[in-house]
């Protein structure tokens, strides 16, 4: 139930802006949830600042640091709240963006990686040392996580071109990321590259790198349309040399699959930011309507055929972006509930297409709620420093976030539907960059 305000001629009216929002579906979730709405009420009174001065939100983490919320997917064992529903971490991330969008994707890369570490801590018979160190200082949140994936002209999956070339007791890192959200505070950035096999090929591979590791540069390049508390910053790697027990190294390149569970958890997520402002803008307009009269008639503007249509169209594509989400969410714990041996290519192709699915049509269906509301509030809303002008650009960002961008999603949704392999084309590339290496 929203909250009831007078409209000024003694009818109380309800915004009903909340009805059918999604909610957590454990103990653990919930109280998740009520740390996020907590935290997005005092951080919405910090978002226009960090959005007009293009500065990070860096007293948002201290907060959620001090409250636990960074380590509430941490098992409890460490400390954390043991929040292992990704439907519930949804819930939690579109609230956090209800206040502040920039920290609710910021938190969310951080809450992700601790997710996988957590399920890969709980799936393996005899944890490695170094996994239950790391587990304990998240749960204790005495770190932050940033995740460096995304390169200039590609996307965090395919064919990274940073590598880690093996060298006594370690490996040398060398590569360019864009986009490592968390950069400017993260004690540790968590790199995707790629390992030579020996045989003239490469590995997929994933190396844990400490902040101030020489030869590793955060670039302070993030200055963009919206979500600009992030601190996205770029990261240069020049023969940056870390221990063999910080590289994970993974299958040949070009085995689609197998990092997929890591990248749902930390990039799904990112999807519910979007629903967070939609609900946001439907919240602001609904307020609105019920308050504010049209002059000269001094019509209250909820009463307003117009008005009331517009809302509406709101109502829906609110309602098609909650339950697109939810149902996506439910899917994909399903389908990180099995284990990875029972996982088949094609399982992992479904649980894909449902994520790609859902963020085509909550990148729509919130840039639409926003855009509407601007209708409804008028011109007002188009000057810097209103707050649907910083959702209708925080919003616009969800068609960038990694994987995938609209025109990738639509190719992988059209190949799965038609029962193709949506990989097929980036194997063959694959195949082919292999034999030329080989030839080579």
């Amino acid at each position: 139930m929203g909250p009831v305000v007078n409209g000024g001629d003694g009818r109380g009216k309800e915004c009903r802006s909340d009805a059918g929002e999604l909610t957590a579906r454990t103990e653990a979730g919930r109280r998740m949830v009520e740390l996020a709405q907590e935290h997005a009420a005092d951080f919405a009174t910090r978002a226009a600042d960090h959005d007009r001065d293009n500065t990070f939100v860096r007293e948002n983490f201290e907060a959620m640091k001090a409250s636990g919320f960074l380590a509430a997917t941490a098992p409890q064992e460490f400390g954390g709240l043991g929040v292992s529903s990704l439907h519930d971490l949804v819930v939690a991330v579109s609230r956090l963006a209800r206040g502040c969008p920039s920290t609710a994707i910021a938190a969310n890369m951080h809450l992700g990686f601790v997710w996988s570490t957590a399920r890969g801590w709980r799936a393996a018979a005899q944890p490695p040392p170094q996994l239950t160190m790391l587990l304990r200082l998240l749960g204790r949140g005495r770190i932050v996580v940033s995740h460096a994936g995304t390169e200039p002209g590609g996307g965090a999956i395919s064919f990274p071109r940073t590598t880690a070339e093996p060298v006594p007791g370690g490996y040398r890192i060398n590569g360019h990321k864009i986009f490592a959200t968390n950069a400017e505070i993260a004690e540790t950035v968590v790199v995707f590259l790629r390992v030579p096999d020996g045989a003239g090929w490469f590995n997929a591979g994933t190396a844990v790198v400490r902040t101030g590791t020489p030869g590793m540069t955060v670039e302070r390049t993030w200055d963009a349309l919206g979500m600009r508390g992030s601190g996205s910053h770029d990261i240069r790697f020049t023969d940056c040399v870390v221990g063999r027990d910080m590289v994970l190294v993974g299958r040949p390149l070009g085995e689609m699959a197998t990092e997929w569970p890591g990248l749902l958890a930390v990039n799904f997520p990112l999807v519910a930011a979007y629903v967070g402002i939609a609900e946001r803008a439907m919240s602001h307009v609904t307020e609105l309507a019920v308050t504010r009269r049209q002059q000269p008639s001094g019509q209250l503007l909820a009463d307003r055929a117009p008005v009331r249509s517009q809302v509406a169209e709101m109502a829906v594509e609110l309602a098609v972006a909650r339950a697109t989400l939810g149902r996506a969410a439910e899917a994909i714990d399903a389908f990180l509930a099995r284990p990875d041996a029972e996982v088949e290519p094609a399982d992992a192709y479904r649980a894909i297409e449902d994520f790609q699915v859902a963020k085509l049509v909550v990148n729509r269906s919130a840039a639409a709620v926003v855009d509407r509301a601007m209708a409804v509030t008028g011109g007002q809303s188009y000057r810097t420093g209103h707050l649907l002008n910083r959702l209708y650009r925080d919003v616009r960002a969800g068609g960038f976030m990694q994987p995938y961008s609209p025109p990738e999603a639509l190719e992988f949704v059209g190949r799965t539907a038609l029962g193709l392999d949506p990989f097929d084309e980036l194997r063959d590339s694959l195949a082919s960059a292999r034999a030329a290496a080989a030839a080579g």
